[in-house]
């Protein structure tokens, strides 16, 4: 009993605290006048992690729970996986705010918020901030800002499948509690709100005792409650392939023949599951048949090849990449995390995303799933999908539900620089008209407008500068602006437009060089001169002239 009271102080105290340091920063960052969409949609997201945390801090009050978690070892060894998360989140948070203060202003006015952890829970009058526009340092250091945004959304979502994991396993405890319905609590979507599930088993477990049955059962494993083969998973690979040319051959026969002597869950040799294959091929009756009797929604691959492209890919993964809606539907009936991670980081939107499943997207960002999900290994999101594939209805569709406009990748790119490469009008003018940042940085603080000088693109050139682009915005490497790229290039279209547009024609780089000294040294040796138009930096390879 001792150590159950600790888990419930430990995951109690800190799911306060954590609490307590989401509505701070929610609070924040809502009275920050002229916040980037980054931050404001942060925001959101934060005001509704705070109250999942806040949800689970009530309930863990309550006595019946504390009761229930003494029953049962299962879902006390459950809540004790919330404590590094939770940790990692509320240390998250707090970097973000210490990194965004020192960029900040009073505005001279005032708003209020409402402030739950003010006496009576009523609104208090707080002073506006704003970003300081004129500060050179947030220029350079609002990288630094994002990308702790990004780390943020990582740990919210170790938070988020975690504490899903723990709802289902409540919801499955309470089904098991009743005889009738030992595979019906498959059928419920996937729920972060362990607070609330906490209280509902609680409440089950006091009708069955007010009802006169015993609740010894409600500390057993609830798999002994649903139907399921007793035979090993590590079963014959032998009968792993079988089962998957029954699966591929959409014979339920022999599906069902097999599954006499093999478990539902079994892996083949790619550690792939029977569901795993029935959601890729798409084949609804298979895969639902699979699911009654009892295959796990959410079992993540392990792959001996390609690892980096197919490790931990649960069956909702292969469903989305292949564009079979009606089977994530049935996934997510059954509990499916719809922002479940692969390995490197992958979400079913950005699989779809990028196989260019424009339906199956509109209807996972409808159930609300995470938009603005990065892979861990690269940074792609599901709106630099659609921005690689040209697919301007997706960015449409991505940017109106709020998606992070200066997002950037691995290699720093933002979807705004991806457009300029692509020399894509429609696309940048849907980011920028949204709000995305016209000088959003990449590598050695390149600008967009450095890439299309240095392509000698003039459309995008006028389009970026129309829109607010710093014409003379230099990089952090060689102190260039966007003139010394385009004589890099030769480009003297390029270089005519920009001085037209304001460009400072005596600007000096870091050797002293204005434009016209660099055109003149192209004009000579133009491999040892010209930077690559994709990163606005120079070729990798000099004397090849290879662009890497």
């Amino acid at each position: 009993m001792a150590e159950v009271v600790g888990t419930v102080a430990a995951v109690l105290q800190l799911a306060q605290a954590a609490a307590t340091t989401a509505l701070q920063v929610y609070d924040f960052f809502s009275v920050i006048k002229n916040a980037p969409r980054e931050i404001r949609n942060i925001s959101k997201d934060v005001h509704a992690f705070y109250t999942l945390l806040n949800n689970l801090a009530t309930s863990l009050l309550s006595p019946s729970v504390v009761a229930v978690v003494d029953r049962d070892v299962e879902i006390e060894t459950a809540l004790k996986t919330l404590l590094d998360p939770m940790k990692n989140c509320r240390a998250v948070l707090n970097r973000m705010k210490d990194k965004l203060s020192p960029h900040l202003k009073t505005d001279g006015s005032a708003v209020q918020v409402s402030s739950e952890d003010s006496e009576g829970g009523s609104p208090i009058l707080v002073e506006r901030l704003r970003i300081r526009s004129a500060n050179v340092s947030w220029y350079f250091r609002r990288k630094e800002v994002f990308a702790t945004a990004i780390e943020l959304e990582r740990t919210k979502a170790t938070v988020g499948t975690t504490m899903g994991s723990i709802t289902m396993l409540l919801v499955l405890k309470g089904a098991s509690l009743k005889e009738d319905h030992k595979v019906i609590a498959y059928k419920h979507e996937f729920d972060e709100d362990v607070g609330s599930a906490l209280n509902v088993y609680a409440t089950s477990v006091i009708e069955v005792q007010q009802d006169g049955g015993s609740i010894d059962k409600s500390t057993e494993s609830y798999t002994t409650k649903v139907d399921k083969p007793t035979t090993s998973v590590l079963a014959d690979p032998v009968l792993a392939e079988e089962l998957k040319i029954g699966v591929s051959s959409k014979s339920k026969f022999v599906v069902e023949a097999l599954l006499q002597h093999i478990h539902v869950d079994v892996r083949d040799r790619d550690g792939r599951t029977a569901l795993s294959h029935a959601s890729e091929n798409g084949n609804l009756e298979i895969a639902e048949f699979l699911l009654e009797k009892g295959a796990l929604v959410s079992t993540r691959q392990y792959s001996c090849s390609n690892q980096h492209r197919h490790s931990g890919k649960s069956p909702i993964h292969w469903a989305a990449m292949e564009g079979h809606k009606h089977i994530v539907e049935l996934l997510l009936r059954y509990g499916a995390n719809p922002n479940a991670r692969t390995t490197s980081g992958r979400t079913p939107l950005q699989e779809a995303a990028a196989a260019r499943h424009d339906e199956l997207v509109a209807f996972l960002v409808s159930k609300k799933v995470d938009i603005n999900s990065q892979a861990y290994s690269d940074g792609w999101s599901p709106l630099h999908e659609a921005i690689y594939w040209r697919n301007i209805q997706m960015v449409r569709l991505l940017v109106g539900h709020g998606a992070l406009l200066n997002a950037h990748l691995t290699s720093s790119k933002a979807p705004l620089h991806m457009a300029v490469v692509q020399q894509n009008i429609p696309l940048m003018e849907i980011l920028l008209k949204a709000g995305a940042d016209p000088d959003v940085l990449m590598n050695e603080d390149i600008t967009p407008l450095h890439l299309a000088a240095a392509a000698g693109w003039i459309q995008g050139i006028e389009l970026l500068i129309q829109l607010g682009a710093e014409v003379n915005a230099r990089d952090s490497l060689t102190l260039e602006t966007p003139l010394h790229k385009a004589a890099r290039n030769r480009e003297v279209h390029a270089i005519k437009k920009l001085l037209e547009l304001g460009a400072n024609q005596p600007a000096m780089n870091c050797d002293g060089q204005n434009y016209e000294d660099i055109l003149n040294c192209a004009q000579f040796n133009s491999k040892d001169w010209a930077v690559d138009n994709s990163r606005g930096a120079y070729l990798m390879s000099l004397h090849s002239g290879t662009i890497n």
